[in-house]
C-alpha cells in the first residue's frame, strides 16, 4: 500500500494490488449487485467490460494516429486547442477532448473505433442502463496516456442532466493501471452531499480556485475517504455527477495510465452546462446509444471556428472567458 496525496495534499492510500483494495468488484451481468452498490456509495466497479483487444486496439490507433500529430486538438484540462505535451517518456501529458468529435481527416480510424468500440460499446450501453433506468446519451469523452493530476471535484459544477445528479460517468482502463501511475480516486458516498451551486462568487471563468478550495475544505471538515482503486486491464469504474474525484499525480515515469473516460446523461433529458445552460442537443446513435459530438470537426463550420480559435488564442479565450462571465452575471440578476 502507497501513501500519496491528491493535488491538494490530501493524504490517500494507494492499493498496488486488487488484494489490498477495499473497493468490492463486479461482473457485468450482476446487475442488481451493480445498481445498489453505486446508488449507496456514489461509484462502483465492473470488472472486464472490455475484452483486451479492444485496448490494445484503440492504443494501437492512438499510437499510429494521434500521437505523432503535431497540430492542435481540443484538451481536457481546458477545453482549449492546444499541441501535444510530452514528457521525458514521450506520453502525452495534456489529455485530448472528445474522441468521437477529433478531426475525421487526421484521426478517422481512431475516432471511428472509439465511437463504435468503446463509447458506444454494447456492453457500457448495458451498465449505464442499469445506473440510469435510461439508454445513455454520451455528451463527453477524454483520452489519457499520461497524466498531470486533476483536482478535487464533482463534475456537476462543469456539466450534468438537467435533472441535476442523474449524470453518471465511466473511467475504462485502456491498460492496467499501476499504483504509481496517476490513480482516478472518489470519496465514497460524497454524492449525497450537495455542494455549492456554480455562482458569481465560484465561477469556472474568475473563482475556479475559490470552487475547488470549497471541495478540499468539505472532504477534510467531513473526514471523507479517499480510495485509490487498482484497475486492469478493461475494467470500468462508474461514478455519480455528485461524487467527489479526481487523479492522482504521476509518481512513476515507467508506468502510463492509458484510459478512456466518458460521460452519459438519460436520453430522456437535456444537457446542462455550467449549471445554467440547458441544451437540446443533437446526437447520432449507434448500437442503442446516443452519442453527441460537441465542436464536431467533421463539420467545415467547427472547422473553420477552430481554425480562428488555434490561430488567435489569445482573442478567443478572453471573449469566450467574458462570455461565461456574462452567463453568470445574468443568471444572478
Amino acid at each position: 500500500m502507497l501513501e500519496l496525496t491528491t493535488p491538494r495534499g490530501l493524504a490517500v492510500h494507494v492499493p498496488e494490488a486488487q488484494t489490498e483494495d477495499p473497493s468490492p468488484r463486479f461482473l457485468p451481468h450482476e446487475a442488481e449487485g451493480i445498481q445498489a452498490y453505486y446508488e449507496e456509495n456514489g461509484y462502483v466497479i465492473v470488472k472486464s467490460v472490455f475484452a483486451a483487444r479492444v485496448c490494445d486496439t484503440q492504443r494501437k490507433l492512438w499510437e499510429e494516429e494521434v500521437k505523432p500529430f503535431r497540430g492542435y486538438i481540443y484538451r481536457q484540462a481546458t477545453a482549449k486547442a492546444e499541441k501535444h505535451v510530452f514528457n521525458q517518456n514521450g506520453w502525452v501529458m495534456n489529455p485530448i477532448l472528445n474522441l468521437q468529435s477529433v478531426d475525421p481527416r487526421q484521426f478517422r480510424r481512431f475516432r471511428s473505433y472509439a465511437t463504435e468500440f468503446v463509447l458506444a460499446a454494447p456492453a457500457l450501453r448495458d451498465l449505464f442502463r442499469i445506473l440510469l433506468t435510461d439508454t445513455p446519451k454520451i455528451v463527453q469523452s477524454m483520452y489519457f496516456e499520461g497524466n498531470s493530476a486533476t483536482w478535487e471535484h464533482q463534475d456537476s459544477y462543469y456539466l450534468d442532466s438537467e435533472k441535476v445528479g442523474e449524470m453518471a460517468a465511466a473511467w475504462i482502463a485502456v491498460e492496467s493501471i499501476s499504483a504509481r501511475a496517476g490513480r482516478f480516486f472518489v470519496c465514497p458516498k460524497s454524492h449525497k452531499i450537495r455542494l455549492d451551486d456554480h455562482s458569481l462568487e465560484n465561477n469556472v471563468a474568475e473563482h475556479h480556485e475559490i470552487y475547488i478550495s470549497s471541495v478540499v475544505e468539505k472532504i477534510k471538515r467531513l473526514n471523507l475517504q479517499i480510495r485509490a482503486p487498482a484497475l486492469e486491464k478493461g475494467d470500468v469504474l462508474f461514478w455519480n455527477a455528485f461524487t467527489i474525484h479526481g487523479s492522482l499525480d504521476s509518481q512513476d515515469p515507467q508506468h502510463s495510465r492509458s484510459s478512456i473516460t466518458c460521460h452519459a446523461i438519460p436520453s430522456a433529458h437535456a444537457f446542462l452546462q455550467l449549471q445554467t445552460r440547458v441544451l437540446d442537443v443533437r446526437t447520432d446513435e449507434v448500437n442503442g446509444t446516443r452519442l453527441y459530438r460537441p465542436k464536431d470537426l467533421s463539420s467545415g463550420r467547427n472547422r473553420l471556428i477552430f481554425e480562428f480559435e488555434s490561430r488567435f488564442p489569445a482573442l478567443f479565450y478572453w471573449a469566450k472567458r467574458n462570455a461565461v462571465k456574462q452567463l453568470f452575471r445574468h443568471k444572478s440578476a
